[in-house]
């Protein structure tokens, strides 16, 4: 029994099936039945604005001579063009615009990828090659000791706020890079309590604290002679018990000034001293017993001693200009508990890098109160501002009358 041949189904898309008629007659003449059609939808955009179409199914009819049923060339060729036909729209504008559409858009993509490329090259050998003028101003930072995060915000900034053919001018970037450090420095404003004005110094041991103590109360004197007001009251009270002599010292400085001076040794020394004089002072001030930061047990100690109802006294964390930043960041965390108002730098000069307390008080949002610069009392202190610190910076061409315009403030 022989097996009856089974001829493949085709198919063909054209807008009505007239034309699908037409297009098959175009193709094989007369030699295919259609042997069913169906609507389909085509076209649009993303599933946008189809039309319908008509798919109709054939098959071709066997050919009486069998020669003609060899493969060629030519029929390879008709074959192709028959599945690229049946794969389109039948409008042949459409799909030229569809071609060309295609076309542009891999050109567009080629051409933008060409460019992006481009661009990462460039911006790439930028970033790799740091330019002349940030490699110096990093160099000058360095050298005053400010920290590495400082400088990289530094650096991060300028390379946000001049472009890369600006920052050929050094001068320039130099002279907004000093304003920056400038904008940085916080300044505490002058304090004016009810009297008593009590001032607490709290701070490491070696830092200057109880020679700052004589200093401000000195100064509180001075200040209200030369204000033509009444003779300052003042009185000095030292709780320190780790130091040797810390008593003595103060009390050495009480009797050249004229001032009392009082041990505390508990909360209630310090209440029963207060009670007993806040009526009749003008300020008492406070020297506190030096501590490492990392004594939590007597710092803690020391905070609750100096818990006193009514107090309300202004803290200052005392700090040496030449303390590391990383020390610093240890003290200024360890002794927030006192919930110091600012801080007082002292021994500045014994340092010419202040960029390490600079940056740390910075970070952390802390203002400068005093500064001091030696040992003499009542000299050797004085209120902080912005332009000393930024005329104490190495290696910078600081404009003197621009900085005292900018920072007038802080004078």
């Amino acid at each position: 029994m022989l097996n009856k041949k089974v001829s493949p189904v085709y198919t063909i898309v054209a807008p009505t099936l007239d034309d699908c008629r037409r297009q098959l007659y175009d193709l094989h003449g007369t030699d295919y039945t259609i042997t069913g059609h169906h609507t389909v939808p085509r076209g649009g955009f993303l599933g946008l604005f189809q039309r319908q179409c008509i798919e109709a199914t054939y098959i071709l009819n066997a050919r009486q001579n069998p020669v003609q049923t060899v493969s060629t060339p030519d029929d390879f060729q008709r074959s192709r063009d028959e599945l690229l036909r049946s794969a389109v729209d039948a409008n042949p504008t459409q799909s030229l615009q569809i071609a060309n559409l295609n076309k542009t858009v891999e050109e567009l993509k080629k051409s933008l990828t060409s460019r992006l490329d481009t661009l990462a090259t460039v911006t790439a050998a930028q970033a790799n090659e740091k330019h002349p003028t940030i490699q110096k101003i990093e160099e000058i930072l360095s050298d005053n000791e400010f920290t590495f995060s400082y400088i990289n915000e530094i650096s991060n900034r300028i390379r946000e706020e001049f472009s890369y053919a600006d920052l050929d001018n050094f001068d320039i970037v130099e002279r907004r890079v000093v304003d920056w450090i400038g904008e940085s420095i916080k300044i505490a404003p002058r304090l004016y309590r009810k009297l008593p004005h009590v001032i607490i110094l709290v701070g490491p041991t070696g830092v200057g604290k109880t020679t700052t103590v004589a200093k401000i109360a000195a100064n509180i004197i001075l200040d209200a002679r030369n204000e033509g007001k009444p003779p300052a009251r003042v009185r000095m009270v030292t709780i320190d018990r780790t130091r040797v002599g810390a008593e003595e010292q103060l009390r050495r400085f009480g009797e050249i000034m004229n001032i009392d001076v009082d041990k505390a040794e508990t909360a209630d020394d310090v209440k029963k001293i207060f009670e007993t004089y806040k009526d009749s002072l003008d300020a008492l001030i406070i020297d506190s017993s030096g501590y490492s930061p990392n004594d939590y047990e007597n710092i803690g100690k020391m905070r609750t001693m100096l818990n006193v109802k009514g107090l309300d006294a202004d803290v200052y964390l005392t700090i040496t200009a030449s303390t590391k930043a990383k020390d610093l960041i240890s003290i200024i965390q360890n002794y927030e508990t006192f919930n110091f108002g600012s801080v007082i730098v002292t021994k500045c000069d014994e340092t010419s890098a202040y960029g390490n307390v600079l940056s740390v008080l910075a970070e952390k949002h802390k203002s400068i109160s005093y500064i001091t610069d030696g040992q003499k009392v009542p000299r050797n202190i004085e209120r902080a501002s912005v332009v000393n610190f930024l005329t104490r910076l190495d290696g910078f061409r600081i404009d003197r009358i621009h900085i005292e315009d900018t920072f007038a403030e802080d004078k």
